[in-house]
């Protein structure tokens, strides 16, 4: 059997916070909701900057918006005076590449992987990410989840990125769930926001006791 499909079964206590809410469809975000993918990011955008002849101060890397390339340009500009060459579009692909090659790192999330297991039979779930959507369904295909999944929506399927509620929109959507009838885990405050602007009710998983924050 596969390590990574032994996942701890979901708590009762999580089990009786989604018989409460009664969600029709879920939505999870992927990067540190579902996945741990903080070292795999960081390792490739580290090799991305690598090949681009670029260095910069581990620190700065681990709290650099790395999802957002307008902002990933301007904190490069203003904090160390650098320029990152190319296109937004060249450097996901060199990332995805770096990405790609470590994706046997990534593991599941235990809480929150246990509980999408324990809802897979019951409601359609989804995965919104700002990710790159090659990441995203490697990362799952890595942990074992894929099969949990009928609907991917990553960064190249939206205009706008998180806070943005697009993401949510469309996973919604793709669902032919209402976002209001949709619940969404999150890890980060742009996510929330985003979850919360789409109508969507919301989980912080960063929370130990995880209640729904709703619109």
């Amino acid at each position: 059997m596969n390590p990574l499909n032994t996942d701890a079964h979901a708590s009762e206590r999580d089990r009786e916070l989604l018989a409460a809410l009664r969600p029709a469809a879920v939505i999870f975000d992927f990067d540190g909701t579902l996945v741990d993918t903080s070292t795999l990011n960081t390792d490739a955008v580290r090799a991305s900057f690598a090949d681009l002849h670029l260095t910069v101060p581990e620190p700065w890397l681990r709290d650099a918006p790395l999802a957002d390339l307008t902002a990933l340009r301007e904190r490069l500009h203003r904090d160390l005076g650098l320029q990152l060459p190319g296109t937004d579009t060249q450097f996901v692909v060199r990332t995805r590449a770096h990405w790609l090659t470590r994706a046997r790192q990534a593991r599941p999330v235990p809480r929150v992987a246990a509980l999408a297991r324990h809802l897979a039979a019951a409601v359609p779930m989804a995965v919104a990410s700002a990710n790159d959507g090659q990441v995203v369904r490697a990362g799952l295909a890595a942990t074992g989840l894929t099969d949990l999944f009928h609907v991917v929506v990553a960064r190249e399927h939206v205009a706008h990125l998180k806070p943005d509620p697009q993401a949510y929109q469309l996973a919604s959507a793709e669902l032919a769930v209402p976002p209001d009838r949709c619940l969404a885990f999150e890890n980060t405050d742009e996510g929330i926001t985003a979850a919360l602007t789409a109508n969507m009710p919301v989980i912080d998983v960063r929370d130990r006791t995880w209640t729904a924050q709703r619109p």
